[in-house]
């Protein structure tokens, strides 16, 4: 029964993680196609760079399963390493987040998301023994302020958010005590709040979250045209392609809003049924933890699936102004090649971890002595 659940996990993540990139695929073509004519004349521009990153993904996320996860939690500090010192490149080339390569760019925030929780599951996993000194945690605070410095100088809030609150969580996971945690959280939102008051364009952020109405024609309109598109939608949404607010009336609609487009064109029953998809991602993610003795390997899909259910709730709440607006992307539905290629490789560790478990499990049944009646 314990190995049927396994597997039943293994096939939940994949199943879901493949549904939510075909439904992602849809709507970056839908959600783009006006912004690709404007660009190039070609209502298929940015589809057609979706669809290089997704070959690219699916290769990483295919190299990554083949790939023993003991190899990766040794070489963890070297993987954040190497994102980190990519991090600042942007602003040497004259860019603020992103790397040309070619036709395409890249973005280091979307990958130093990811490698720093591979880098927070191998090193809480050594500090086991001292969880409870405070000492412990000075290390990785380090990389999470210096990670918060570097991205300020990009103006990218949102990625800070969601490391934050996944630095917490696997710090939860860890054992860290709770006084501890709660000095960081405090800290963390005296964090945000001065990163919010030092910056006047912040400000009025927040003063258009609260009355969005008092600008309809300035920083209120993509809220309220945010809110139309999902309000028109209805329970059952105008139809695949049928959305008007991304005709260039909602900015942003195929990266920042596009839950916004799901809502208006497959309505309630849309949006709900991604919602129900990123569940299964993250609960089922989460539900490893259980199965597994290694700490490493529970705070790493903990982290993963964090991430998911960070990222999904932080833009639907933009989207639905239930949070002041920030550039947070939907995995697998905004358009991003790096953002994409992340969530992609990603889901391949999850998929990885759940395939170990699940072989874990077979090799003990296997290693149980038959009882014979002759």
């Amino acid at each position: 029964m314990l190995l049927k659940k396994r597997f039943s996990l293994y096939f939940k993540i994949l199943i879901s993680g493949v549904m939510l990139i075909l439904m992602g695929s849809v709507f970056v073509l839908s959600s783009s196609s006006i912004y690709g004519i404007s660009r190039t004349g070609n209502p298929a521009y940015y589809f057609v760079k979706h669809l290089i990153w997704l070959i690219l993904g699916i290769i990483g996320a295919w190299l990554i399963n083949r790939t023993d996860i003991k190899s990766i939690e040794r070489h963890s500090f070297h993987i954040f390493l190497f994102s980190l010192i990519l991090l600042p490149l942007p602003r040497f080339f004259g860019e603020l987040r992103w790397i040309r390569l070619g036709p395409l760019s890249f973005q280091p925030a979307e990958l130093v998301k990811f490698t720093f929780v591979i880098y927070l599951a191998d090193y809480f996993k050594r500090k086991q023994i001292n969880i409870g000194n405070f000492k412990t945690l000075v290390v990785p605070l380090f990389f999470l302020f210096l990670i918060t410095g570097i991205l300020q100088t990009q103006k990218d809030i949102g990625t800070f958010v969601i490391v934050f609150f996944t630095f917490i969580l696997i710090t939860f996971l860890a054992g860290v005590r709770i006084k501890h945690i709660s000095l960081i959280v405090l800290s963390g939102i005296v964090l945000i709040c001065g990163l919010v008051i030092m910056f006047p364009y912040r400000m009025q952020r927040i003063k258009t979250y609260l009355n969005p109405s008092s600008d309809t024609q300035g920083r209120g309109y993509q809220t309220i045209q945010s809110l139309i598109a999902i309000g028109s939608g209805g329970l059952t949404g105008k139809g695949l392609g049928a959305g008007e607010r991304k005709l260039k009336f909602l900015p942003e609609a195929h990266k920042d809003y596009v839950y916004a487009v799901v809502g208006e064109e497959l309505g309630f029953a849309g949006t709900f049924f991604i919602l129900f998809l990123f569940g299964i991602l993250v609960f089922s993610s989460f539900a490893i933890i259980d199965l597994t003795t290694d700490p490493y390997l529970k705070f790493l899909t903990a982290g993963i699936g964090g991430l998911f259910g960070f990222q999904f709730l932080l833009h639907a709440c933009v989207v639905l102004n239930l949070v002041p607006a920030k550039g947070t992307t939907l995995p697998f539905f905004s358009v991003g090649g790096s953002s994409f290629l992340i969530n992609i490789l990603a889901l391949g560790v999850l998929l990885n971890i759940a395939k170990k478990v699940c072989l874990e499990e077979s090799i003990e049944i296997s290693e149980i002595p038959s009882l014979s009646l002759r």
